[in-house]
């Protein structure tokens, strides 16, 4: 089904992590390596080993204020920070071997809406030094108008809801999609007026793409979805 809009498409918004980024293997074993680090330094006192990968795949895409809830004990929630520096470390190691990368056909993607004349967003829950990586890793500057994330200590009021709104008005657009893989990005494009792509190939799960105007099993499907007659 192609989203109905007001008006001729402006903007497309992206989610990083299981929209764009296929981070499900590189992202788990980051994760795995910082819980087996920080047991083996005795900082994890009581766990004897790191989550199922299951558990950790279901917490990408969101913020590192709530990523870690469900990992950790509650006895043990004040060490979040310190396991989150050692992913980003892990995963900045990754980005930087090659173990890290995008879907299939996600660059070409990006360069036909941008030749076809869209403004192109990325809006991520990550952290700072995380979206810096992969922006710079993969060169997507060269593609994209307006990239933000949630950070590690975000202040009241910046979640993705917010930083989509910023983003449209910065580029005084309004017609558009948000394309993602989660609930955050549902959210996101409802209350800023955007048309929901959802991507069953990420991390979501079904019940998180009711409110889709659209889904896609592989980002390589957009173009034609955006486009089509």
């Amino acid at each position: 089904m192609k989203p109905r809009l007001a008006g001729p498409l402006e903007v497309a918004c992206f989610d990083m992590d299981g929209t764009l980024l296929n981070s499900g293997v590189f992202g788990v074993r980051a994760i795995t390596s910082a819980f087996e680090s920080l047991i083996a330094a005795g900082r994890l006192p009581g766990l004897k080993q790191p989550p199922a990968p299951e558990l950790i795949k279901a917490q990408i895409g969101k913020p590192p204020s709530l990523f870690y809830r469900d990992l950790l004990p509650a006895a043990l929630q004040e060490r979040a920070h310190e396991l989150h520096a050692q992913t980003t470390r892990n995963e900045l190691a990754a980005l930087a071997d090659g173990s890290g990368g995008l879907f299939d056909g996600t660059l070409d993607v990006l360069d036909t809406l941008k030749q076809r004349g869209l403004r192109l967003m990325l809006v991520s829950n990550c952290s700072q030094a995380y979206l810096d990586g992969v922006v710079a890793t993969f060169q997507l500057t060269r593609w994209l108008d307006y990239a933000q994330c949630v950070g590690d200590h975000p202040e009241a009021g910046r979640n993705k809801v917010s930083l989509v709104g910023a983003g449209l008005r910065l580029l005084n657009v309004r017609q558009g999609v948000m394309v993602g893989d989660r609930i955050h990005d549902g959210e996101a494009a409802l209350a800023n007026g955007l048309s929901f792509i959802g991507c069953t190939y990420g991390y979501g799960k079904s019940d998180e793409f009711k409110d889709a105007a659209a889904l896609i099993d592989d980002i390589r499907q957009l173009p034609g979805l955006l486009f089509s007659a």
